[in-house]
Formats: C-alpha cells, sequence, structure tokens
C-alpha cells in the first residue's frame, strides 16, 4: 500500500440537483439518498494542498469545470442546462469534501489514464 501525491474530493447531488434532474426526466425519476446514509459520489484527484483556504480557494477556481461534468453525467444536453452555472448555484446542489490522504492499494499495477 503506498501514499499517493494526490488528494480527492467527493462529490455527491444534493436534493436541489436531483429535483431539478427529476424535472428534465419526469419517467425516470432518481430518488434522492442523503450522502450521509448513501454515498453515490464522483472522486475527482487534485493535487495536494496544504489548508483548508488552499482547499475552499481551489474549489471556488475549478467549480465551473466541476460541475459541468456532473451535469454532463446527468443530462448531456447542455442546452438544458440552468444557467448561469454560478458558484452559488453549484453549492446549492452540488456536496464537496476533502480527503488529505489517497492510498493506492494496488501495488503491482500502474494506474491507466483515459482520454
Amino acid at each position: 500500500m503506498q501514499s499517493i501525491n494526490r488528494n480527492a474530493i467527493t462529490v455527491s447531488a444534493r436534493k436541489p440537483l436531483i429535483d431539478w434532474v427529476n424535472s428534465m426526466d419526469q419517467e425516470h425519476p432518481m430518488k434522492y439518498r442523503d450522502p450521509s446514509n448513501y454515498d453515490e459520489s464522483t472522486v475527482y484527484l487534485i493535487e495536494e494542498l496544504e489548508t483548508e483556504e488552499d482547499f475552499n480557494e481551489w474549489i471556488r477556481e475549478n467549480y465551473l469545470e466541476l460541475f459541468e461534468e456532473e451535469l454532463f453525467g446527468w443530462l448531456t444536453d447542455d442546452a438544458k442546462w440552468p444557467t448561469p452555472l454560478t458558484y452559488e448555484l453549484f453549492n446549492e446542489w452540488i456536496q464537496v469534501s476533502y480527503q488529505s490522504v489517497v492510498m493506492d492499494l494496488i501495488d503491482d499495477e500502474p494506474i491507466e489514464h483515459e482520454e
């Protein structure tokens, strides 16, 4: 087991995002699950950050890319996305948690990158 030179963030949908998804696709409604009970999150590896302030700054600088990635996972037609995609809307719709230690449990296989 090895520690890697990355931190991680987990990104989960909050209820307002699920409500919006359901308004877009009423035939296949999604049920909101509280991330504290059932966490179906996306994990992103990010650069190593030193402080909580660094993390908050990183989120503010990168929220739009994260927001677009998450919305695309729910609805690929970006013409139907809400506008504008503000930092305030991101915080209302998305829950982010920071993980400062990332461990690689697979010692004998390199990490593969996909485009």
